[in-house]
Formats: C-alpha cells, sequence, structure tokens
C-alpha cells in the first residue's frame, strides 16, 4: 500500500473555523439540532467526528456533519476529532459509507452516494455490501438520479414517494411520456396503469420504427394499412396460408412488382400483401378472375323481381282460399300444424309437460323436436298436440312478470277456458281477466258476458 493510502489515525482538538465540509457532501437535510446541540453543551461530544488534513491547511470533514453543525449551534469553538490519513478517493468512499448507514437518509442523497460510490470504481455488489443492503437496492437508488430535475424535485419535496418515483424511472428516457403519465394519475389513473399504457405505447412506436427501418432497408414498399385484405373479392390480399390469404410466401412473391408491406397499428408488426392479386389469376391456385360486376346486379334484379311476383301470386291464393273454403277440415288441420311448427323451445317444454312426454335432451331444441316428431309419427293426434301448444303458450305467459296487451288478453282467455274446465281463479287472475277486459273497446267487452260469471264463480 502507498504512502498516499496509509490511514494514521489521532485524536485531536480542532477549531471549527479549521474544518471545511466539503462539496460532495449527500446529505442535504440535517434534520433538528436543537437536541443534538442541548446533549454537546451538556455532556460534550459523546463520538468524535472524523477529518483529514488538507494539502491547503486546515481540515475537511470526512463523518459527523450533523455534530459539527450541532457544535456550532451550542456555541463550541473547538472539537474533538479523529484525523485520519484518508487520500482523496478513500476521504470520498468513508464519507459516503458513513452517509449510507444513517437510517434517515432520503432516497436521493443515498442515490448520490451509491452513485459517488460507483464512480470511484466501486462494484455494485462492494457497493451494497458496505452500505448493508442489497445490489437490486443500489440499483433501484441510482436510477432516481436519471429522472427529470422537476420529477425529482418533487421527489425531495415529498409530493412524490419513492416508490411512485422508483415506476417512473421506467419512462425516464422519454421525459415527455413520463410527464403524460404523472397527468394521467393526477387524472385519475392508477399510476401503474399510466406507466403500462406509455410503456406499451414507447414500445409499440420503437416496434413500429423499427419495422419501418427493416422494410426500408430491403426496399419493399409501404402502403397504409388496407380496410380488407382477406376477401377473396380484395385487390389487396395478405401472403400466406390463412384464410383468404394469398398461398405464396414473402421470398417467393418478394420478386413481384406487386410486393409490399403494411405495419400492423397494434402491434407494430410487418404484414407482406400482394396489391395487384389480379397478376396471379390461372398461375396461384385459389385465385380467380374478378366476377363481372354488372351480370352480378343484373341476375340480383332478376332475383328480386322474381320474388315479389311469387308473393303476389301466393297472396291472391290465399285471399281467394279464405273466400270460399271448401274443405273445413283440411284448413283446420293446416292451421293446427302451424301452430305446432311455430313455437319456441319455452312453450314446447311446457307442451310437452301437459302430454306427458319427455323432450329430446340432445341439444337446445331437444323439446319443440320431440313435439313435431310426434306429430309426424302420429297424424291422428295432430289435434291434440296443437291444443297442448296452444295451452303452453298462455301459461309461458301467465309466468312472466310482464306482458303485452295482446299477451294478457290471450292469457285472460285461458283463464276462460280453463273455468269451464272447472278451475277456480285466485284473486290475481280475476284481475287479469278484468285488466285483458278493461284494454279492449267497449263492443268487445259487451261480447264478453261471462266475466261476471266467472268472477262469481
Amino acid at each position: 500500500m502507498s504512502a498516499s493510502h496509509v490511514q494514521i489515525a489521532e485524536l485531536i482538538e480542532v477549531s471549527l473555523d479549521d474544518i471545511n465540509i466539503p462539496p460532495g457532501n449527500h446529505r442535504q437535510d440535517l434534520g433538528d439540532l436543537n437536541g443534538l446541540a442541548e446533549s454537546i453543551r451538556t455532556i460534550g461530544l459523546v463520538q468524535p467526528i472524523t477529518v483529514r488534513q488538507r494539502d491547503a491547511g486546515g481540515y475537511e470533514l470526512v463523518a459527523g456533519q450533523r455534530r459539527l453543525a450541532a457544535a456550532r449551534l451550542a456555541g463550541l469553538s473547538t472539537l474533538a476529532a479523529v484525523v485520519r490519513g484518508y487520500a482523496d478517493v478513500d476521504s470520498r468512499k468513508a464519507m459516503a459509507v458513513e452517509n449510507l448507514n444513517r437510517k434517515d437518509l432520503e432516497p436521493l442523497e443515498a442515490a448520490a452516494a451509491y452513485q459517488d460510490l460507483l464512480d470511484l470504481g466501486v462494484g455494485n455488489d462492494e457497493v451494497a455490501a458496505l452500505a448493508g443492503t442489497s445490489a437490486q437496492q443500489v440499483s433501484d437508488h441510482t436510477s432516481l438520479l436519471s429522472l427529470p430535475r422537476k420529477v425529482r424535485r418533487e421527489l425531495a419535496g415529498g409530493a412524490i414517494d419513492y416508490p411512485t418515483a422508483l415506476l417512473l424511472t421506467q419512462l425516464a428516457d422519454t421525459p415527455e411520456r413520463l410527464t403524460r403519465a404523472l397527468h394521467n394519475a393526477r387524472d385519475g389513473w392508477s399510476l401503474t396503469s399510466a406507466v403500462q399504457h406509455e410503456l406499451h405505447a414507447r414500445e409499440l412506436e420503437r416496434k413500429t420504427e423499427a419495422s419501418r427501418a427493416e422494410l426500408e432497408k430491403r426496399g419493399v414498399p409501404i402502403i397504409e394499412r388496407p380496410r380488407d385484405s382477406f376477401s377473396p373479392r380484395a385487390r389487396v390480399r395478405r401472403l400466406g396460408n390463412g384464410w383468404g390469404c394469398i398461398p405464396l410466401t414473402q421470398a417467393k412473391h418478394a420478386r413481384e412488382a406487386c410486393h409490399a408491406a403494411y405495419i400492423e397499428e397494434h402491434t407494430g408488426d410487418i404484414v407482406f400483401v400482394c396489391i395487384d392479386v389480379q397478376r396471379h389469376v390461372g398461375v396461384v391456385p385459389g385465385i380467380e378472375a374478378p366476377a363481372d360486376a354488372k351480370a352480378q346486379r343484373a341476375a340480383k334484379r332478376t332475383e328480386r323481381q322474381a320474388q315479389r311476383r311469387a308473393l303476389t301470386e301466393r297472396r291472391a291464393l290465399l285471399m281467394r282460399h279464405l273466400q270460399s273454403i271448401d274443405d273445413a277440415a283440411a284448413a283446420n288441420h293446416h292451421a293446427q300444424r302451424i301452430s305446432v311448427l311455430d313455437m319456441d323451445e319455452a312453450v314446447a317444454s311446457v307442451a310437452c309437460e301437459l302430454l306427458g312426454q319427455t323432450g329430446d335432451s340432445d341439444g337446445y331444441h331437444g323439446h319443440t323436436r320431440s313435439i313435431t316428431a310426434r306429430v309426424a309419427a302420429n297424424p291422428e293426434e295432430l289435434a291434440q298436440v296443437a291444443l297442448a301448444v296452444a295451452l303452453g303458450r298462455a301459461e309461458v305467459y301467465s309466468g312472466r312478470e310482464y306482458i303485452t296487451p295482446d299477451q294478457r288478453a290471450l292469457f285472460a282467455e285461458h283463464l276462460r277456458y280453463l273455468v269451464a274446465l272447472g278451475y277456480q281463479p285466485t284473486e290475481n287472475e280475476l284481475g287479469a281477466i278484468r285488466e285483458a277486459t278493461a284494454d279492449v273497446s267497449d263492443q268487445d267487452a259487451g261480447a264478453s258476458p261471462d266475466l261476471e260469471t266467472v268472477a262469481a264463480s
């Protein structure tokens, strides 16, 4: 060890005026000194300060800044000090370690002390060992020094805490994003969400720029993202084996004049496309010549005209049929079949229950299929099944809290049918009959004389 690194310890009484505080001291806030000053006045200094001799004369403080300040406050003119023969580097190390071992050191003060040791060539793990902490803690604190000055002032002043500042260090290299994250956090976002949003946006921006640079390097034309790049009729189509893609690899298509790419706006990924699909008609399987649009419109027009003619003919036929029904039994049979076929699963479920029939459990429309299969197998049961469906529909309406006036009228008619079978309606059901009757016209209400009979019964 050279003479400049030999540490010679000597306890002397030093004039306070001869002690200089070096500019690299990391401790900024000394706290309340009154208690310590009173203790020094009463019982003296328990632990001497540490100094080293200056080449220009006098001494330089190494450790004990708070004790020195309290001694000045107590009115002392001299102070016990241990003089050590520290070289410049050793002095800075000792000062940094002395500060780091104080419990009340602020995050930025600790960060400056850690960084000072790192600048002196002390490794990250050794710094952690000297400070009695972890290497991760050292890295976390020194990352605070990368924050913009305004944010560091807010941390020093207590406007933001250490965990918040540590989270913001992830955006330290993009101050505008850091500022936006803080603004969003103050506007109701969680800080984590605000930072993650900006990190994602930054990564997307970087990936997009990298993709753009890659395409420019390879000389691939860059286009805007097309609205449709999957439809078989799209002029611009993706390359690859997916649905709607042209089954060509990027390497094979790269030699074509129609080769291009766009950058996916949500991921920053490169998507290679063909911007003139018709160049590959007859060459690449799956690519057909464009259909004759004029012929397609003409065919659609002809189809619509045929549908309108058929509708007109059907309605005319049905009007003539209803004016002179010559086979009432056939008409009734058809009406019953339509009623059975026009039912939903809820109605079919009740109908199956009324018929004592178990529905098909395979699939959602199991009861509907079971009813229609029964009619197909036993045509003579059509009237019974149609009635079960009608009763089931009314029973479904009865279980609903809100029904339309038409449904209410249907349920009232259902109740009248039940009364004729010997059923005793409840007061609520009688109210439903009255309410349904009030919905019809006076003429229709007068034509329903059995309401009073039902109520009386």
